[in-house]
This record gives structure tokens, sequence and C-alpha cells, in this order.
């Protein structure tokens, strides 16, 4: 495919720019991509098969049409990722993976023919995406087979190991715009050993039950016992299958419920074990003594429903990783001064007094110290603030900070002890929350025993001396009032609603927090990174130059992927009004000597006339003027100099879904930022602002707010948030990929549905209200069935035979109703 170049168009003259058009075709600057649907903002790249924004886009469209991959782009949405940024990343990143030890940490299995492995690709966001990494084949010659966990963002990869490696995976990936993460833990695809173990449970429960039905179906359908002996081995076979349910199965109801009594706690779990021990007693009574078949079949049914319902509370919380460590947020390895030159090394091998040679953009993963030299570091996702810091030779630099530049550095602390570390081991965030649910389960728990003990008690008292009535009475009382329905109705409505949220980018931590969320008085957000994106800036004020020095270094600008020289090419607010000025500024011939330097700044020559963008001192020594406010970017034409501030753009639809919370709720902004933004937000939350707020003040705040009874949801994105989500009812980590780092947290959600948030709220309340409904028929149906089994009009058999159907009732009245309440009342 040829690749044209951008368009440009020399003006008449280098020297002077056109006050109102130009001779050569204007481009349309708003112009989607083709790959990936972004606006170009000037900078258009033409080929045959269309416009992209980049020649990174056009590349990755070219590779897909080369391997007859058309199919990728047949939704109506653009689905590709943006390329724009490739030329920023480091050509060796991947060099690490050489290293068998930190390859390793991918590879899931390796018997030298087979192997698999597993990246975390945050960059999975469709179908179309999943669709392509199933062809992954294709690219890579080694691979067999791939498989794509879009929730997870995850990708699972069988390869050969003699015709492929871990590296080359990871290249390839990169090339189709699936840039994996290098981080020191990925997603998994395995299963943990508490869900192998659930699932195994409810597979030996439902196996149990199939087949104790169909050696129960003969008796049944013959209405006496089995003659010839038959009876009797079909017993002992039931017998001999119930067992594993009762003793495998059913075990962690039994556990649970023998350390309640003996905290002298109560919880649903006690009745529940209650009711399974009398009816597991009575069916082998009846047995031993010759009376009938007993219950097997529905004590192993009733398991096996119990067992789903957990199923359900635990399913959705496999969709993100909330159990990560600090180490996640940390590099695999780091280059290293060695006596051969810079090494990569691992981090479990560095040591205090190692110097570390960082490039521009990586993460600093211990506490050292900076050599030599000047230099920035950005440590917005531990102090949430978003200006870098500028750090002289001798300084202290912290593990977590961003570097803004290349720099040397000498650890003084081993990664393990740094303050990153200490910060994650808070108390704080291993302290569970109490959930509303928990505590109302463990009410109407010790309340629904002591009332079904209390009436099996008076049942077989009042039929007593009839002994055979007397047990038969009380039996099916306990059964009936086993609350294997009140059990369900939550775990399934919650569990369902958990799943049904997580597909629309809210990824909670437990069911229970569903409950939480209905009961939210107070939103409190955080700003940067929350109700802003920290990916997007715009320009929020500019001043100095003319309309023609403006246009010359916005043309300098569409030079750089810088966000900062991003925003000047794309902004249209303060420049030129009412023209379109993006367009004539992508028509100047291209800049020469063009230099940037990382952290500082960047220069060219536009026209003729030099231009410079960047920090006061930079800006100050492209021109010889002396520098001027050190908050604000300065920008220079020729004999013009001015500067730009600059914000951060908000997240799409955040303003509107605020209004709309404070209809019925209190808002609060608490920021770590300055004052800078107090205009832009005060329409939105008035005086319930705080600036400048330490990770502690948060806390505080968050506590103070919640002191009067009203439960707060707090919503925020760094580390510095960690201890106010933890206080909060629920704490939200806002994340724009699924490797949030945010310890402490009850959910995850993607900053690009934040404006989705009063949907889900509704949609909370919604499965409360269906809790409550399923609760009342639950109790309305133990009300019917423990009147007649107190009348003796309800046989235990008839009772066993009523408990499954009940649960099937709940179950499809929960997950049902959520599902029909999603459709209504969620965003697709």
């Amino acid at each position: 495919m040829q690749i044209v170049e951008t368009v440009q168009t020399r003006a008449a003259s280098t020297s002077t720019l056109p006050s109102t058009a130009v001779s050569a075709p204007v481009v349309d600057p708003g112009a989607s991509c083709r790959h990936c649907g972004l606006k170009c903002d000037g900078g258009l790249v033409w080929s045959a098969e269309g416009i992209f924004c980049c020649h990174g886009c056009e590349a990755v469209f070219g590779l897909l049409q080369a391997g007859h991959l058309a199919g990728y782009y047949a939704s109506e949405t653009p689905p590709g990722v943006s390329q724009k940024y490739r030329a920023t990343l480091d050509a060796n990143r991947f060099t690490p993976l050489d290293d068998p030890a930190i390859a390793g940490r991918f590879v899931e299995f390796d018997d030298g023919r087979m192997a698999v492995a597993t990246f975390s690709i945050p960059t999975i966001h469709c179908a179309s995406c999943v669709w392509l990494l199933e062809q992954f084949w294709r690219f890579d010659a080694g691979t067999t087979r791939t498989e794509v966990n879009l929730q997870r963002r995850a990708v699972r990869v069988e390869y050969r190991p003699v015709e492929t490696s871990v590296r080359r995976i990871a290249e390839h990936l990169s090339s189709l715009g699936y840039e994996p993460v290098m981080a020191a833990e990925t997603p998994g695809g395995t299963v943990p050993s508490l869900r192998r173990r659930l699932h195994l449970q409810i597979g030996i429960a439902g196996f149990a039950f199939g087949n104790i039905m169909l050696f129960s179906v003969p008796r049944y359908a013959n209405g006496a016992p089995l003659a010839d002996g038959f009876q009797s081995l079909f017993d002992a076979l039931n017998v001999v299958l119930v067992l594993p349910v009762l003793l495998f199965s059913a075990s962690d109801y039994f556990r649970i419920a023998w350390h309640a009594l003996r905290r002298r706690t109560m919880a649903l779990e006690v009745p529940v074990a209650l009711g399974l021990v009398v009816l597991f007693s009575r069916s082998l009574a009846d047995i031993a003594s010759g009376r009938g078949p007993g219950f097997l079949d529905s004590f192993a049914g009733l398991v096996f429903f119990l067992l789903i319902g957990r199923l359900f509370q635990q399913k959705a919380f496999d969709s993100l990783a909330f159990d990560r460590t600090y180490r996640s947020f940390l590099p695999l390895s780091v280059r290293t001064e060695r006596a051969g030159g810079a090494v990569p090394t691992p981090l479990e091998q560095l040591q205090p007094g190692d110097r570390m040679v960082l490039r521009r953009h990586e993460i600093v993963p211990a506490d050292a110290v900076l050599v030599e030299g000047h230099a920035t570091v950005d440590y917005r996702f531990i102090t949430g603030e978003e200006a870098a810091i500028l750090l002289r030779a001798g300084d202290t630099v912290r593990a977590g900070g961003r570097a803004g530049c290349a720099m040397r550095l000498q650890v003084v602390r081993p990664v393990s002890q740094s303050q990153l570390a200490s910060l994650w081991a808070n108390p704080l965030f291993g302290a569970p929350k109490a959930r509303w649910m928990a505590d109302i389960a463990a009410r109407f728990g010790a309340w629904f025993t002591v009332a079904a003990i209390g009436l099996a008690i008076a049942g077989a008292a009042a039929w007593w001396p009839d002994a055979a009535a007397s047990a038969s009475v009380a039996t099916a009382v306990l059964i009936v009032a086993c609350p294997c329905a009140l059990t369900l109705s939550a775990p399934i409505t919650l569990g369902t609603a958990m799943g049904l949220l997580g597909s629309r980018g809210l990824y909670l931590k437990q069911p229970a927090v569903v409950l939480d969320l209905s009961r939210i008085a107070t939103v409190i957000f955080d700003k940067t990174g929350t109700l802003t994106s920290g990916r997007t800036r715009s320009v929020a004020e500019a001043d100095g130059l003319s309309d023609r020095a403006w246009t010359l270094v916005r043309r300098l600008a569409l030079e750089s992927t810088h966000p900062v020289s991003a925003a000047i090419a794309a902004d249209r607010d303060h420049v030129l009004e009412g023209v379109e000025n993006g367009a004539i500024a992508a028509a100047l011939p291209g800049p020469e000597d063009v230099r940037e330097i990382p952290g500082q700044g960047l220069s060219g020559t536009v026209a003729g006339v030099r231009v410079a963008i960047g920090s006061a001192a930079f800006v100050a020594a492209a021109t010889g003027r002396p520098p001027g406010r050190a908050d604000r970017t300065w920008v220079a034409a020729g004999d013009e100099w001015g500067w730009v501030r600059l914000a951060e753009a908000s997240r799409p639809g955040v303003e509107d879904a605020a209004g709309e919370l404070a209809d019925d709720r209190r808002l609060f902004l608490v920021s770590g930022d300055v004052d800078t933004d107090h205009a832009r937000w005060s329409r939105l939350f008035g005086s319930n602002m705080r600036f400048m707020q330490s990770p502690e003040d948060k806390l505080a705040f968050v506590a103070a707010v919640q002191q009067g009874g009203r439960p707060a949801l707090m919503l925020g994105d760094g580390l510095n948030d960690a201890g106010a989500l933890a206080a909060a009812a629920v704490g939200i980590a806002v994340s724009d990929d699924s490797a949030c780092m945010v310890p402490a947290c009850d959910g995850i959600i993607s900053g690009d549905r934040l404006a989705d948030l009063p949907a889900f709220l509704r949609f909370a309340r919604r499965a409360r209200h269906l809790v409550i409904a399923c609760f009342t028929i639950s109790i309305a149906y133990n009300v019917v069935g423990l009147t007649l089994a107190l009348t003796g009009a309800l046989t235990p058999l008839a009772s066993a035979i009523l408990m499954p159907i009940s649960s099937l009732t709940i179950v499809t009245l929960s997950a049902g109703g959520m599902r029909w309440s999603a459709r209504r009342m969620l965003p697709a």
C-alpha cells in the first residue's frame, strides 16, 4: 500500500500567511480516521482506502487488509485503537522478555512442545477486537489458538515454543494495536482454587441429584416398593451417591453454621444446615426401617440449587482482578548499570546502591536518588497532583513516579521496602467493610432459626402422643422452614445485577455492593482522572500572540504527540475566531529544524519564523526573553510570545450526570489539585468543593460526611484516594483500562461509562426492590407451608418436593427480573 504524505500546501511566501484563505485544497479538520474513528484534527494521512489520523493507523489497516481480515471493520463504529502515540513508545520495551525468568511470569504451561501464555491488553473493547485476536494465528506462525476474555481484557495464547516466543507474540500483538501490559502481575486465565472447588461441588451435587432421581422414579411410578431386592439395591445406591453431597458439596454450610454457633452469632446458614441434617437423617431412618425411600433426591437437589446461588455470588468477581498488589503498577525489570553497560534486571534483584537508567515515561520501581542533572517526575498515581515535580541531583525520587525524561537513579531501598509498598500495606485497606445486606441477613437468620425450631417443637408437642404423626409434623416443619428460597433470592438477584453492570463497564467486587449502592445519599468526586480524563487536555486560557503567530504555533504543535502540543493543535476556541484555523495551519509548509527536548519543550522554524513551545526557561532560551510564570506553558513566534494554560478535558457527559445526581443527592468535589478550576466546577458543586486535600484530609472528610447516617459513594482514581475509598460506604475507582491499581475499592468503573452513573444507581435501587419482593414471596411460601405442616396436611415427601419448586421460582424471578430491568434501564 502506498503511503501518501500528510497534506501540506506551501504558501506563496515563506514569511507571510494569507489572512482569509489559501489556494490549496482545504482539508476538513473534523475528518475521522478509517481505522480508529478519532478526529484527525488537520493531521491527515490519505491513501486509496481512506483517511487516517496517523501513519500508524494506516499501517495497521494495511496489515489487516493484507491478511484478508477486512471483516474487522464490519461494525458500524471503527473498532481500531489509535496509533498516534506509537512512535513515542520505547522500541526495546519487550527486551526483558528474552529473560526466561521474566517471560515465565506470563506462561501458564510449557512442556517443550506446546505452551500457554496470558497477556493483559487494556485496549480490548469490543466484539471486533475479540474477532481479530482470535485470528492472531495468521500473524504468528507458531501460534495455534487464542482465547479472549473481554471482561478481563486478557488474551490467552497457545503456541509452539520452538517456533515462536513470548517476546515475539507480544511484539506481534503490539503491531496490531493491542499493546500488552508489561507488568509483574497479569490477569491469569486460570480459575482460582476456591472457584475450582465450587465448580466441583456443583458437579458432584448435580450428578448425584440426577442419578438419585433416576433410581427413585421406579418407586414413584410403582406406588409401592419394588420386588426381588431391586428396592434395596436402589436405596443402597442412593445412599452411596448422596454421601459425597453431604460430606463435600454441603460441607461449607455445615462449617459456617458451626462457626456461627461457636461465636454465639447467627447466620442464614444455620437453619439451612439444620434443614439439611433433618432431611438427611429422616431419609436414612425411613430407608433403614423400610417405611419408604426417604428424600435423598430432594436433599441432593436442594444442595445443588443452593450452590448454583453461591456461584452467582462469585462468578462476576472473576471479571476483574481486585486482589492485585502494588507490583502490578511496576515494570517487570529495569535497566541497571553493569560492567558491560545497561542490562535488564528483574526487580527482585535490585539492591541499594544499584544505578538504574530510566527512559521517559518509565515507572520508578524503587525509592532512589537522582544521580545527576535535572529531571521531572509525575506522581499523579500516588498524590493525584497534575503537575510534574522538578528534581535536581541528590533529590529523592519515590517509587511509583513516572519519569518525565531520561534519568539515572541510585537505589536506596529494595522494591518491597519502598514508600509505595508501605502505602499499599496500610491496614485500612485490608479491613473488611460492614455490608448492609450482611447485617440484615444475620438478624433475619437469628429470628428465622429460633422461630423454625420453636414451631417444630410446638408442632411435635401438639401431635403427641402419636409418635409417628409427631415426628412427621416436626420433620415437615423443619424442611419447609429451611430458608432455601430466602438464601437464593439475594445471591441470584444481586449476582445477576453485578454481572449485568459489569457488561456495561461497572465492575463490583461483591454482589452485596449492589444493595449498598441503592442507599447512596452523598456522592463525592475526585477531580483529576475522575471528572477529567488524564489522557486529553484542552486550552483553558491563552494570551499574548496575534492570530498569525498562533497559527504558526499550531503548525509546529502538529509535529508532536505530546499532550500539550496535541491540545494546542486541536484548540479552536482561542485563535482566529470564525476562521477554519486548523485547516490553514495544516496547509502551511512543514516546519524545519524541529527539536523536541523531553520535559522541556518543542522548537522549530515554520514559514521562516522561529517558533517555540514549552517551559518558561525553554522558551526564554529560544527567544532571549526572560522567563515568566512557571505554572503556564509559554509559546513564542518570532518577536511575539505569549502563554497558554491547559486544563484536562471533562469526561464526556459527566457534567450532565453530576447535574442529574444532584436532584436527590448531595454532591462534593474533593481534590488534591490546586484551586485553578474553581470557576469551572462551581456551577455543579457550588460551595461543596475542597482543593489541596491530602489523602488524610480526604479520608477525614468522607468519615465526617457519613456521620449523620448518610451513606457516601466515593469516586477516585489514584492511591491518594484509597483511604477515602475504603472509608466510604462504597468506593469506586475510575479507570481508563482494566488494570486499575487502587486497593480497597468496592468496584471499578470504566472512565468512558462514568456518565452512566445515575442509571447504574437507579438499577441498583431496582435490584433492592426485587430482593424485597423475592423475600416477601419466600416468606409467604413459608407461612403457607408451615401452616399446612403444623396441621398435618403436608407430608415430609410433599415438603421435599415443594422446596426445590419454590427455589426454581425464586431463581427465575430473580434472574429474569434483573435482565428485564437491565434492558429497560441500563445503556447499551
